[in-house]
């Protein structure tokens, strides 16, 4: 193998793509990273400084805000990273259904993406790495050396994300939840800057029909068979 491998894996919300990337990334010891984390980060830090009114944002304020603080990653035991705002950890407070209601809006930023973008060029230097999001193949890292395409229907994705989160929010309805990921997609689809799309040379898994293990499997699958051949 190389010194340095890129697996860039894409998708629309829900999709599996962060618990199938951080498998990925254990199973060949690669440093997994959550670009959706970023974003994430960065509508908390938006949400609990009121710059979010209904549906805009004050940019020029959270632009300033971010120039003054640190957003950085941690990398536990298993070489997976938690996100940090002055180096104290935000992994709890980003998993929020609130939070999920305004990232879009937020990440549709061209300032914002600019912004995350070169925290994910930095964050991967000199670094074999599994990164997931929505323009990872086809923006961050157009020239990586694997690209997949995670899809599910929009009631399959809504299922799962409901289950997640009803753990910790039992009064969450599925039709908010499913709502919710439907305006995601429409924002991440249309959005003017890094739209979600699937690149020509991307390897598509829908996983209607199948479950983490498979598809986790069909990709190491591949990068095995593609390594062997070289």
């Amino acid at each position: 193998m190389k010194k340095k491998v890129i697996v860039a894996i894409d998708g629309p919300s829900s999709s599996g793509k962060s618990t199938i990337a951080k498998l990925v990334a254990k199973h060949f010891n690669f440093t997994y990273i959550d670009s959706g984390s970023i974003y994430r980060a960065i509508t908390y830090l938006a949400l609990k400084n009121n710059l979010v009114k209904t549906d805009s944002i004050d940019v020029v304020s959270l632009i300033d805000l971010l120039n003054n603080c640190s957003i950085s990653f941690s990398f536990n035991s298993i070489n997976q990273n938690i996100i940090n705002i002055d180096d104290v950890s935000v992994e709890n407070e980003i998993r929020t259904f609130e939070i999920s209601n305004n990232v879009s809006l937020i990440a549709e930023k061209n300032k914002v993406r600019k912004y995350v973008l070169k925290i994910q060029k930095d964050i991967s230097k000199n670094k074999s790495v599994v990164m997931d999001g929505r323009d990872i193949g086809s923006v961050v890292f157009p020239n990586a050396d694997f690209k997949f395409f995670l899809d599910a229907s929009l009631d399959i994705r809504s299922l799962r994300r409901w289950n997640e989160l009803k753990l910790s929010e039992k009064d969450l309805k599925f039709e908010d939840v499913k709502k919710d990921l439907l305006k995601r997609d429409e924002n991440d689809i249309n959005r003017k800057f890094s739209p979600l799309i699937r690149t020509k040379d991307s390897i598509l898994i829908d996983s209607d029909q199948l479950n983490i293990v498979e598809v986790v499997s069909q990709i190491i699958n591949i990068i095995n068979k593609e390594i062997k051949n070289k």
